[in-house]
């Protein structure tokens, strides 16, 4: 038997568990890259998409403090991903300036001891 949303337990409360238990993962996955992204450089990276799943009805109250936590997580992990993509981008921009700066010089010194 099912039970309605609202009431404690069932099916209905187990859909959003595992629902806030995917996101969860998914947060993990992105700290994983945030606080390891220098080895990762060289790894194959898979893009983790969260979809939720249909017909999930309202949140369960008893959930509600968890997916206020898990929002507030991944609204910190956005913030980190876009200071992290700005520095990127900036190192990005520095390497390119540098090799620029390298291709357009002329030598000032020849050595014609031979």
């Amino acid at each position: 038997m099912t039970t309605a949303p609202g009431e404690a337990g069932g099916e209905w409360d187990e859909a959003w568990v595992a629902a806030l238990d995917a996101m969860e993962l998914e947060a993990d996955e992105v700290e994983q890259m945030l606080r390891h992204r220098d080895v990762l450089e060289a790894a194959p990276v898979t893009a983790v998409t969260f979809s939720p799943p249909e017909g999930l009805g309202p949140l369960p109250i008893a959930l509600a403090d968890r997916a206020r936590r898990l929002v507030q997580r991944q609204l910190d992990l956005s913030r980190e991903l876009t200071i992290a993509i700005a520095g990127n981008r900036q190192q990005a921009r520095l390497v390119n300036r540098l090799h620029r700066e390298a291709a357009e010089t002329v030598p000032v010194y020849v050595d014609n001891r031979t």
